[in-house]
């Protein structure tokens, strides 16, 4: 069984159209529990909806405005199935993308300790509001190294190739990341940064299983602050986030993973 974890703000525009594409997942054995952040639209009103109608699709009775991290937080304190699954509230799901996700995850945990954290994510397909395809890959748009980023805990923890909407981890992933702590960047790097300091293991799917809509009223997108201040306030807060599991020197440790990094970066691509 696989919970899936949706967090809604103000989502009547898409939302329909998401919830319709995991119905038609080509796997079936999925639960789907829904938080809403306090919506003032008709959000409420289309998930009753499908409350109503659907026995394996819940909601959780809260409907304070917490912001992102937080939703997602509770709604993985109410999982308790084997696996769970992170959801945005305006993209289209695939009908493959859990069939893939539990497949991966589950020849993962063949090979490893029955109490392993795992995660999963795969690629994306960026599309406009239309659903017209901007990238088929979101890993080349940005050209993010997964297999990079995730064999070093330090790397894992200056820098995330991970869309949370494509995550899918186990039992012993959840238990290991909740409850979050208080200076995460995001629940999605959170949890894969908690797999790997937790000995665990972080597993990708390079094929996309996601059109990962871009629009105006994105909480969170496919797009990233280039600005001289943007960039500062990143780098401000990779290394305050760093520093707790570096000791000391976290500065000196913080610059010299940057550097490898880049170093290998540049390696990888010729």
């Amino acid at each position: 069984m696989i919970d899936i974890l949706l967090s809604t703000y103000n989502g009547e525009k898409y939302l329909k159209e998401q919830i319709d594409s995991i119905i038609h997942q080509t796997y079936t054995d999925w639960t789907l529990i829904i938080r809403d952040d306090g919506s003032k639209d008709n959000t409420q009103n289309i998930i009753r909806s499908y409350t109503d109608r659907y026995s394996n699709i819940i909601q959780i009775q809260s409907s304070e405005n917490i912001g992102v991290i937080k939703s997602f937080e509770t709604l993985l304190k109410h999982s308790n199935s084997d696996y769970f699954m992170f959801c945005d509230q305006d993209d289209v799901w695939l009908s493959n993308k859990l069939e893939l996700s539990i497949a991966k995850i589950k020849e993962m945990e063949s090979t490893t300790r029955t109490d392993c954290p795992i995660v999963v994510h795969t690629d994306l397909t960026v599309v406009d509001s239309n659903l017209d395809t901007i990238q088929p890959s979101m890993f080349k748009m940005f050209n993010l190294k997964p297999s990079l980023i995730y064999s070093n805990i330090n790397y894992a923890l200056l820098y995330n190739a991970i869309t949370g909407c494509t995550l899918i981890g186990n039992r012993a992933a959840r238990n290991f990341a909740i409850p979050f702590p208080s200076n995460i960047s995001m629940h999605d790097s959170w949890l894969a940064q908690s797999a790997l300091l937790n000995k665990g293991r972080v597993g990708t799917i390079y094929t996309p299983t996601i059109l990962y809509r871009q629009h105006g009223g994105n909480v969170l997108g496919a797009t990233a602050d280039t600005s001289i201040n943007g960039r500062l306030r990143k780098y401000i807060n990779d290394y305050n986030f760093y520093k707790v599991f570096a000791g000391s020197f976290a500065f000196i440790k913080y610059f010299y993973w940057k550097c490898r990094f880049f170093l290998k970066l540049r390696i990888c691509n010729g």
